[in-house]
């Protein structure tokens, strides 16, 4: 069985070491209810923001802007202090809607090969494919309600987001869907170009870097290799992580299909880490002890810090 473990090994930062302290910090911030504190941020090195970062705002927005508001914060960051290098939150497990470089993709037939699907075979699923305040709004494309801005009901009056009257995704229902990485260069390329490399990204002068989040899991890879990382599959189970449990099922996916897509998107992360160094921005995965940190950066430890 062909191994997951293809991305690249622990790789240093392509802008010049500092002896500078101040400079050598790190921390990743989220204010929820609003911006960050853009002087806060600055007295790092590097600070990270979350995808969550002002999600009271952006999930109320029509449509909803996640990443325009990340954007945002770098540039108020970055303004305080132009030597703190600002990381942004990118996901390239799940196709989040509240992106609009993602959300102008999944709304677009064109690329519905991008994305997994609901098993058509199916007669029920375990999360709903229909938006919960308009039933008339479904989709074919896989995606749970995990983390989902909804709009408070009295069985849920305090989702993780609160939409007002309706959520506003785009066409399709607010949710966390899914890349298909067996679609190969055309979302490949599309990752690296736009939605890394685009204006909201590293093309940004305020942007240097991403907090990449999840990843791939596939048992009969880690039956042949336990020693690949993020296995034992357990966060939940195999497939993506951190999203609903009974996904596979959901989805018709074979282990095998698990295990393909799992090497097609290990085949990715190898290509965006590159392309990401090329282009002199860095990301939190290339950190040594690092590997699929997913939302649960490890302390940096002595032993793990090494001299250039």
């Amino acid at each position: 069985v062909q191994s997951a473990h293809s991305w690249l090994p622990p790789t240093n930062p392509p802008w010049p070491h500092t002896y500078n302290l101040a400079l050598s910090t790190i921390t990743m911030q989220c204010n929820g209810s609003g911006w960050s504190s853009p002087r806060r941020g600055a007295e790092f090195g590097i600070v990270s923001y979350d995808w969550s970062n002002a999600k009271t705002q952006w999930a109320a927005d029509k449509p909803m802007d996640s990443e325009e508001r990340m954007l945002r914060q770098a540039e108020m960051t970055s303004a305080q202090n132009p030597n703190t290098r600002v990381f942004v939150y990118r996901n390239l497990v799940k196709a989040l809607p509240w992106f609009g470089s993602v959300r102008e993709k999944l709304d677009d037939p064109a690329y519905s090969g991008w994305f997994l699907r609901f098993d058509p075979s199916r007669s029920s699923y375990h999360v709903p494919t229909c938006a919960a305040e308009n039933h008339t709004k479904c989709s074919v494309f896989y995606h749970d309600q995990e983390q989902t801005p909804q709009v408070p009901t009295a069985a849920n009056p305090e989702p993780p987001g609160k939409c007002n009257g309706f959520c506003d995704c785009g066409t399709q229902p607010c949710g966390e869907y899914l890349f298909d990485h067996r679609n190969g260069s055309m979302l490949r390329n599309w990752l690296i170009n736009e939605h890394l490399k685009g204006a909201t990204g590293l093309g940004s002068n305020s942007i240097s870097g991403f907090f990449m989040d999840d990843y791939w899991c596939s048992n009969l890879i880690c039956q042949s290799d336990a020693s690949v990382p993020g296995c034992p599959c357990k966060d939940p189970v195999q497939g993506p992580t951190e999203i609903d449990r009974y996904s596979q099922q959901d989805m018709g996916l074979s282990d095998s299909d698990i295990r393909d897509i799992t090497i097609a998107w290990n085949e990715t992360m190898t290509a965006v880490e590159s392309a990401i160094l090329e282009a002199r921005g860095y990301t939190w995965w290339l950190m040594d002890g690092q590997l699929n940190a997913n939302a649960f950066p490890e302390f940096l430890r002595r032993e793990t810090c090494h001299s250039t």
